[in-house]
């Protein structure tokens, strides 16, 4: 029984309200159900993503998915209990309820699909990381610090090979790094030369941007920058001419020339060869860690989507499996949704208009006319209005009055003695004094004025409300008199006799 108090609690229905209707019961205890699975599903689904995706260890992730799994019991709970149970504005409502399920669906059934097929994902992640490690060595051997430690690998080579053969090795120019150094730099001194010969030309005869012709200050700068450059590129093709000769020259000189220049060039080439390396060396390891670590909630749903692609029978079970888990937490608000109106919210209604009457009751009270037609002296001390009878002073008449109908009556109530001087009548009266004429048609009268006639509907709701308060009443106080009188027939409450359309009180003494 606790378990299914639980359940009830869960779904948001009023206890009090819900033991009025035990039959609907089950009903709620059913939403109440769809709505504590749906918080365990995500409970589960936040441990999953914590220690898969995130690499959390488990102590951590508990507290966190339980702590998820709660606002996920507490949002369902507000989304089903927020939903009316009737109306032409319950789908307008419903609507954006049903859309943020809808997206905590997509986001809790994510993980679970995941933690299904990991053993899948985690074959295809060794795939991918692989083929990253591949297109990383690529761009290392095709970058700039690949290409440096090509270069000054070949240059040991070559440095080495000229050493071991005490300078008998012939060298080939093109691929002298020395060489291919000066050749570099005679093509940037080239173009210096240029830029300063047709600034020159310019100072001198004249040109866009240029000031007044003429060999003056300007002129004698760039002639002077113009002259330097000149020089710059005669000694380097001087230096290539000699480098050249050097590399393939035969005779005895030539021989001692590359052999001292190899074994001086050597090790600075492999100083440098080892700073590369190590620079590569530390590009690679900062991949592969990276690489390896690479094992987080957007790798997966790849490897999940790439696996998939390549099995058309795992896709329709990652789909099938994705909806199931949809389902499964849209199911509180689906289920809401499906639910017709029952007694439960018809008894909530009538409650609340209970409430709101007895607010209106209490903030008018002090407004109303006071009771009138009889001595202060003669205070009634039983009130029987119909088949209902109350104990108390004589305020009670005003308080009995105020609990009656639904619709309240256009003014105070006034007493009137009848033929029997031990009973008192009271009878509803217009603003004037006079009676309501019974050929008018009954309507609905409130305190302030006259309105219109209830409908039908409301007046089925008046007489359930009068018949649950009159058996409240009577329960409370353990007076059957009005049983007795014909006011409950089979233990239900009977609406109070009108005349005319008149309600009327019945005064009594204590002793009658």
């Amino acid at each position: 029984m606790e378990n299914r108090d639980f359940l009830i609690r869960l779904s948001g229905a009023r206890t009090e309200i819900l033991a009025q209707c035990p039959a609907e019961r089950a009903r709620f205890q059913g939403v109440g159900g769809a709505i504590l699975t749906t918080s365990v599903l995500a409970g589960l689904s936040m441990a999953f993503a914590l220690t898969t995706a995130v690499g959390l260890s488990v102590v951590l992730a508990v507290p966190a998915a339980v702590l998820w799994g709660l606002a996920i019991l507490s949002l369902d709970r507000w989304l089903v209990a927020s939903i009316p149970g009737s109306g032409p504005r319950r789908l307008r409502i419903a609507l954006p309820r049903l859309l943020l399920a809808l997206l905590l669906g997509f986001v809790i059934s994510t993980p679970l699909v995941l933690q299904i097929f990991h053993s899948e994902i985690d074959a295809q992640i060794v795939e991918i990381q692989q083929r990253e490690a591949e297109s990383f060595a690529k761009v290392q051997q095709e970058g700039e610090v690949g290409k440096e430690v090509a270069t000054l690998r070949a240059s040991v080579t070559e440095l080495q090979s000229v050493i071991d053969s005490n300078g008998e090795k012939v060298s080939d120019p093109a691929q002298d790094p020395k060489l291919k150094a000066l050749t570099a730099e005679l093509a940037e001194q080239q173009g210096l030369k240029d830029d300063y010969y047709r600034e020159w030309q310019c100072q001198l005869y004249g040109g866009d941007g240029c000031a007044k012709p003429g060999n003056g200050p300007l002129a004698v700068d760039s002639k002077a920058n113009y002259d330097k450059a000149k020089n710059r590129v005669d000694d380097l093709t001087t230096q290539i001419e000699d480098r050249k000769q050097q590399l393939t020259s035969t005779d005895a000189e030539a021989r001692e020339s590359r052999l001292a220049a190899a074994k001086e060039e050597l090790p600075g080439v492999r100083n440098r060869l080892g700073v590369a390396l190590e620079r590569q060396a530390d590009l690679q390891e900062a991949f592969d860690a990276q690489n390896h670590a690479n094992n987080g909630l957007l790798i997966r749903l790849q490897a999940l989507n790439e696996v998939s692609g390549k099995d058309a029978t795992l896709n329709v079970a990652r789909l099938l499996l994705f909806l199931l888990f949809l389902v499964i937490e849209c199911l509180p608000v689906a289920v809401k949704l499906m639910q017709k109106e029952g007694s439960y919210e018809r008894f909530a209604r009538l409650d609340d208009e209970k409430r709101i009457r007895e607010a209106r009751s209490a903030q008018s009270a002090p407004a109303r006319a006071p009771v009138t037609g009889g001595p202060p002296s003669v205070a009634p001390t039983r009130v029987r209005r119909g088949g209902r009878v109350a104990d108390g002073p004589g305020a009670d008449l005003l308080d009995l009055w105020e609990r009656g109908p639904r619709h309240e009556y256009a003014s105070a109530p006034t007493v009137v003695p009848v033929e029997d001087a031990r009973e008192t009548e009271v009878v509803d009266t217009q603003a004037d004094g006079d009676p309501w004429p019974e050929s008018e048609p009954r309507q609905d009268r409130g305190i302030w004025g006259i309105r219109a006639r209830p409908s039908d509907r409301e007046e089925q709701d008046d007489g359930e409300a009068r018949d649950l308060f009159a058996e409240e009443e009577l329960a409370a106080t353990g007076d059957r008199r009005a049983a007795d009188s014909g006011g409950l027939r089979d233990g239900k409450a009977e609406r109070p006799p009108q005349s005319g359309g008149h309600p009327v009180f019945e005064l009594f003494p204590e002793d009658e």
